[in-house]
């Protein structure tokens, strides 16, 4: 996507609740946020509009974690502001993805804003392939293990540290509505805000959650107009990460994708299209998402494995160019079609 942003499944998620009209007490709320946009649907039998509710948790959130925001909380300690002081939400995110970090070997790391705005990804502008030696002065002030809160405050290893939250701030305020939701006593909801994917409960049709997972196909824009396949989903946040829409070319007509390998620091090269993640929170499952996209099938596979609390979908490409499937065992219940 141009800015390379998360392109939602709203298409694919209608497929769940368009054969029966919703109750009344179901209420669907739409709109825009951390530069794309977000669907919601809930249940609440006291009949309240939440509307209001959800556009400012969202304005907060784009208050505290947005890189795109200049005056954000994340742009202020990026810029070594001596103000700012991180919040509950800025905590927890770096700790979900210090976590992620460490189980991944570093697959997955959110101190690559730096590399990120010299390739140009996120703007309008052609990306720029980087050079051995520009990636290796950037390098020295990239890495996760060399950022962490201290007494209440950042310490960064070196001023020039930036975070980006992007790989997995979306599903945290998918994972923060639910929490909203939950508080107010609502046990029936489907929130995707970027793509990134939380339910609980039954939807409108009494059944669970249905959530369509795109083919990876280059051409494939249209969110739910060529689906891979349809799962089943509640009380579990689902991600789908994959290059297929988030790519550009540079001045030298050279592919880049979105996903950048923290290890090499320039783009991931492999054969995996895109890798769905189901987790017990969304954001969990954003970061395992991305942290697949950079280690490739195989590695994926084995991730998988040593994780049985996540499900994962995995299209890839083989060698004669034809597309193959894998899926962990715990998942295979879920598929529709």
């Amino acid at each position: 996507m141009k800015r390379f942003l998360s392109l939602p499944l709203l298409g694919a998620l209608a497929l769940g609740t368009a054969c029966t009209p919703k109750p009344k007490s179901y209420a669907t709320v739409d709109g825009f946020t951390q530069g794309s946009t977000y669907h919601i649907v809930y249940n609440d039998p006291q009949g309240r509009d939440l509307r209001t509710d959800i556009e400012e948790l969202l304005e907060d959130f784009d208050n505290s974690l947005s890189v795109y925001n200049p005056s954000s909380l994340l742009t202020r300690l990026n810029e070594n502001d001596p103000a700012a002081v991180p919040d509950r939400w800025f905590t927890e995110c770096l700790a979900i993805s210090h976590g992620i970090s460490e189980d991944t070997e570093g697959a997955f790391d959110v101190t690559l804003r730096p590399l990120i705005a010299a390739y140009r990804i996120g703007t309008d502008d052609t990306p720029h392939l980087l050079s051995q030696r520009e990636i290796d002065s950037i390098r020295v002030f990239t890495g996760y293990r060399k950022v962490r809160i201290e007494n209440g405050r950042l310490v960064k290893e070196d001023p020039r540290l930036a975070l980006d939250f992007n790989a997995i701030a979306q599903g945290y305020s998918s994972d923060l509505m639910g929490a909203m939701f939950d508080s107010l006593g609502i046990e029936d909801y489907m929130v995707e805000i970027g793509g990134e994917i939380l339910c609980k409960g039954r939807n409108p049709s009494g059944g669970e959650w249905k959530v369509g997972i795109d083919r990876p196909v280059e051409g494939n824009m249209v969110p739910g107009e060529d689906l891979q396949t349809i799962l089943k989903l509640t009380d579990r946040g689902l991600v789908t990460s994959g290059n297929y829409r988030k790519f550009a070319y540079d001045e030298n007509g050279n592919k880049v994708t979105h996903t950048i390998d923290p290890h090499t620091l320039r783009p991931a090269v492999h054969n995996l299209l895109s890798a769905t993640i189901i987790a017990p929170t969304s954001a969990v499952a954003d970061g395992y998402a991305t942290a697949c996209m950079v280690i490739g099938l195989e590695k994926s596979k084995q991730l998988l494995e040593r994780h049985p609390e996540l499900e994962g979908y995995l299209v890839f490409s083989r060698p004669d160019g034809s597309m193959g499937v894998y899926t962990t065992p715990n998942i295979r219940k879920r598929i529709i079609k």
